[in-house]
């Protein structure tokens, strides 16, 4: 595949594959937060290096730090019980994480909010069920050992891990509130993004990333969305064919004009 910037087109769609190597611009992630609060109308606080957006209900922020790109996670999210109360639960984002994998996150966020906020702050209320993941066999290999399991990708690239709070396993990044941590460190870039999730993260949260990570069909994005040039090589990426168009209804051949037939008297007998 050609090196040339795939962005240079921006109206084409392409089809990146894995997606958790599909990697985005922090920049991208402030941008998609700043469209966020304003469709989903949360209130916006901005200052110099920062966007913070807030819950109608006060008890939900989301804060992008640019000064924290490269310096630890650049993106947090916070639930408290109500604005004043400390934190109950936080997720993490750290490094190019696929601005898909960004919107699935705060969109579920938004989605469950609207719907129960007690569930989403409290992890109460409508539970959803069981959670269950669909796992592609050929792609990710699931382990479990040592206080830690989850998935990693075959290609080594990719991991979710789970560590239950009484793990003896280290804390994860030095903090044991962290439960779930989702990371990409290919061998030739290293840390390329991460994920993380503490204790009382409402399991529907995490889930809806999770199954985001292990999905196994190509990410489709448009080429407006800048790409990392140090991940082509690790990824594949195809054009995404343009959608069929139906052909153009065609005229019926014209038939020479019907006369007419004059309308007859009953005949009388």
């Amino acid at each position: 595949m050609s090196n040339d910037p795939v962005q240079d087109k921006p109206r084409e769609k392409i089809l990146i594959s894995p997606r958790y190597l599909a990697a985005s611009l922090p920049t991208d992630h402030h941008q998609l937060l700043d469209i966020f609060a304003e469709e989903i109308a949360w209130s916006a606080h901005t200052d110099e290096s920062s966007l913070t957006v807030t819950s109608p209900c006060r008890r939900i922020t989301i804060r992008h730090n640019k000064a924290a790109v490269g310096r630890g996670p650049h993106t947090v999210i916070s639930a408290r019980t109500d604005e004043e109360a400390p934190e109950r639960w936080q997720a993490n984002i750290n490094g190019n994480v696929p601005i898909e994998s960004v919107s699935t996150l705060i969109g579920t966020l938004a989605a469950e909010l609207a719907a129960d906020p007690d569930h989403v702050v409290y992890g109460i209320g409508a539970e959803p069920g069981l959670l269950e993941l669909c796992v592609d066999v050929d792609s990710w290999s699931s382990f479990g050992d040592f206080g830690l399991s989850g998935f990693i990708s075959h290609d080594g690239h990719a991991a979710v891990v789970g560590r239950p709070p009484d793990s003896p396993a280290p804390p994860i990044r030095g903090d044991a509130s962290i439960t779930w941590h989702l990371a990409a460190s290919p061998e030739d870039l290293g840390h390329l993004w991460d994920i993380s999730f503490t204790e009382k993260t409402p399991p529907f949260l995490m889930h809806a990333v999770v199954a985001e990570t292990l999905d196994p069909r190509p990410t489709l994005r448009s080429t407006a969305f800048p790409f990392p040039k140090a991940v082509v090589p690790l990824v594949t990426i195809q054009h995404a064919p343009s959608p069929a168009r139906p052909p153009a209804a065609q005229p019926s051949p014209a038939e020479p004009p019907r006369s007419p037939e004059p309308k007859r008297a009953p005949k009388s007998r």
